[in-house]
């Protein structure tokens, strides 16, 4: 079928050069999805008959780089861009019943967990890797080139048009197969707003227990992009709905703290909400601080900052900053078992300890040039706007003042991530006092004069070193 999209041309020069090398080549997956959507991918996924090393010797080594074991692609770096190439796979022809990997232990726990797939590297052709794939959504082939669009399990399209996710084959099987695949169609449900197909549903129900099988890093690559969507509460209250929620951040789905996740859910869907209307970019890092906050209000000093904003001159003084240190703790035992990237957990920390002193009466001058402030003043006002924080308006008059008078928020001096990949912006000592930049005569720096480093790179929902429009 001739289809015409119009798609970036860094993606059309990759899958040309491969094409030109004689390797059959194709848009795959989502992107697909999205543009018979007539959405804008958020990234594109190319796919191609050349193995990892052909795939480097077309693009040279310096430009292709191969990752991966269990399903090994290679990244092409084309101008500013990073696109993920794959070589078609086949269904493996034997799978291994003893897998040596740190998770084999559990395996003994579930029967079918003989049926996953531990190493996924069996070459094969285009139709082959579309039969074996998960979802017939994300199944669909698109060649730039000669503009031809290949449907190969006939249902695609009309899946697409009609909000349908159906599992590919099996449903129950490639749920074994591959536990992280129950996430993507719940993904697919809360962003897209489809529905399950009945025996993929039926499916997905009965296996649900097999996603704690699946890797941590896995998961926690999963929750990253979760985090850093503009549907970040639609996709976990779709997780939540189905019941996958207790297999995936299993502290957060305890019966005792299902008002505290209810009040997480609301928070997010206010926040995808003022990203949709252009107040703010998506931040996971702040959305990994909005979904803790309601079990850190009460972890940390038992919703006292809840109380204290809803009747401040009845109040003691609120304390100046939340400890750091004990937020991290926090943070690891509400997303616990993944593991929480470095980078992220740095900004969320230093955004949840800035909310106290928002609350206090300290020199909000002061306040507002500590790194971190801008995603901090952003989840005051999600917390305001969503009603978790019955919050007078005094404070927010107070804060939206100051940026004023000051000409608003400029990120390099706010600094939640600098440009050069410190989470947490440029670094401050213990307190958070803001220091002068030390001059120096040669290459410019990030460090401060007796600050202390802070590990990771730039979020990805970071704005640069614009100004911060709050939406006040």
């Amino acid at each position: 079928m001739v289809h015409q999209f119009e798609v970036e041309e860094n993606v059309y020069s990759v899958v040309a050069s491969l094409q030109e090398a004689g390797y059959e080549t194709y848009i795959v997956g989502g992107a697909i999805r999205d543009l018979l959507q007539n959405r804008p991918p958020k990234d594109y996924d190319i796919s191609t008959a050349a193995t990892p090393e052909e795939i480097r010797e077309v693009f040279g080594r310096r430009r292709a780089r191969i990752i991966g074991r269990r399903f090994q692609l290679v990244h092409v770096r084309c101008g500013k861009d990073i696109f993920e190439v794959s070589t078609f796979r086949r269904a493996p022809a034997e799978k291994s019943h003893e897998p040596q990997t740190p998770g084999a232990r559990k395996i003994a726990a579930l029967e079918e967990a003989e049926n996953m797939i531990f190493n996924d590297n069996d070459f094969g052709t285009s139709e082959e890797d579309a039969w074996r794939r998960d979802f017939t959504v994300n199944a669909l082939f698109y060649d730039p080139v000669s503009d031809e669009l290949i449907d190969y399990t006939g249902r695609g399209i009309a899946d697409i048009e009609s909000g349908l996710v159906r599992a590919i084959g099996d449903a129950k099987l490639r749920f074994e197969e591959d536990p992280v695949r129950m996430l993507r169609a719940l993904k697919l449900v809360g962003q897209y707003g489809f529905k399950l197909e009945r025996k993929t549903e039926n499916a997905l129900i009965a296996t649900l227990p097999h996603l704690e099988l699946a890797s941590s890093s896995r998961l926690s690559l999963e929750l990253e992009k979760i985090l850093n969507s503009n549907y970040t509460g639609s996709i976990l209250q779709a997780i939540t709905d189905y019941g996958l929620l207790k297999h995936f951040l299993p502290y957060v789905a305890r019966a005792d703290e299902r008002k505290r996740w209810e009040k997480s859910l609301q928070l997010l869907k206010v926040r995808d909400g003022r990203v949709a209307a252009g107040y703010y970019r998506n931040s996971a890092s702040l959305a990994m601080a909005a979904l803790a906050l309601p079990f850190i209000d009460t972890m940390i000093d038992g919703n006292y900052r809840l109380q204290y904003a809803q009747a401040p001159e009845a109040a003691q003084t609120m304390p100046e900053m939340w400890d750091e240190e004990n937020l991290r703790q926090a943070l690891l035992t509400i997303y616990q078992p993944l593991a929480i990237i470095k980078r992220l957990n740095c900004s969320a920390c230093r955004m949840l300890a800035i909310q106290p002193m928002l609350l206090g009466r300290n020199n909000p001058r002061k306040v507002v040039r500590l790194r971190g402030f801008a995603h901090a003043m952003e989840l005051f006002k999600v917390q305001c706007e969503s009603g978790y924080l019955q919050c007078d308006t005094q404070f927010i008059t107070k804060w939206r003042d100051v940026i004023i008078n000051m000409g608003g928020v400029n990120r390099k001096d706010a600094g939640d991530a600098d440009r050069n990949g410190n989470a947490g912006g440029e670094n401050d000592n213990a307190s958070g006092e803001y220091r002068k930049r030390k001059r120096r005569r040669h290459r410019r720096s990030n460090h401060r004069k007796g600050a202390a480093d802070l590990p990771g790179q730039r979020d990805s929902g970071d704005l640069g070193n614009s100004d911060l429009q709050l939406g006040f």
